[in-house]
């Protein structure tokens, strides 16, 4: 029986040994990779967390400006109650102008359908 050699020209069985070359090379740096990792992992659950340290927070405290835009209204109806937010309740007169009202309330009352002219 003759022994088989590939042709000169045959690219496929020498491109098929390249790849099989690089995926061995490829898996060998994923293992060393995964083993790199490992033992940072280990690294850090060897060290030892002293939950009764105190901990310095430092804390720098500056003031809050909250603006606010404020709105200029007059409703369509009489509303008694009501209540917008937690624990804010207004009463309000049909046709009556009201000053620095707090978006909050002048978007509400203008998605129900009660600010005059919006």
């Amino acid at each position: 029986m003759p022994t088989a050699e590939t042709s000169p020209r045959d690219t496929t069985g020498r491109v098929q040994q390249q790849l099989v070359k690089d995926r061995e090379v490829a898996e060998k740096e994923a293992a060393k990779s995964q083993l790199r990792d490992a033992q940072v992992a280990e690294a850090a659950r060897a060290e030892p967390v002293d939950l009764a340290a105190p901990q310095v927070v430092e804390v720098e405290e500056s003031p809050v400006v909250v603006s606010e835009k404020l709105y200029e209204m007059r409703v369509t109806e009489d509303l008694e109650d009501v209540t917008i937010g937690y624990g804010n309740v207004y009463n309000f007169e049909a046709g009556r102008t009201y000053k620095n009202v707090p978006g909050l309330v002048y978007n509400h009352l203008r998605e129900k359908g009660y600010v005059w002219g919006a």
